[in-house]
């Protein structure tokens, strides 16, 4: 996938798409994120410095993780189940895609859904 700010838009849009439950999705590359996108009618649970931070912990938590892919493999996917939402992490070429789902997901399916996407 090309890193165009518009390419990468209706990537995320497109990842919307593929599931009701999805409430965002976002691109992170180089530990910045780079395009959003939000279901229609959704109210974000973060204000806009929280969310900052949940998307730097993202790439914190990334970073760090790559100190056991030597012994353990590569991470393809993170499930954060809150009470609230179901964060989901998803390991890519070109950098992550994170996706806040409803709760009630089906995180396995969403996960399958977006291996398919062309």
């Amino acid at each position: 996938m090309s890193t165009n700010s518009t390419d990468m838009s209706d990537y995320c849009k497109k990842i919307l798409a593929l599931d009701p439950k999805i409430r965002f999705a976002g691109k992170i590359v180089d530990e910045e994120l780079v395009s959003t996108a939000r279901k229609d009618g959704v109210i974000p649970l973060l204000d806009k410095d929280l969310a900052a931070l949940a998307h730097h912990q993202v790439s914190v938590k990334a970073m760090m993780d790559k100190m056991f892919t030597d012994k353990l493999g590569n991470t393809d996917w993170i499930v954060e189940s809150k009470g609230k939402v179901k964060l989901l992490t998803i390991f890519q070429k070109d950098g992550i895609l994170i996706l806040s789902t409803e709760p009630t997901s089906d995180h396995h399916s969403i996960i399958e859904k977006i291996k398919n996407l062309k």
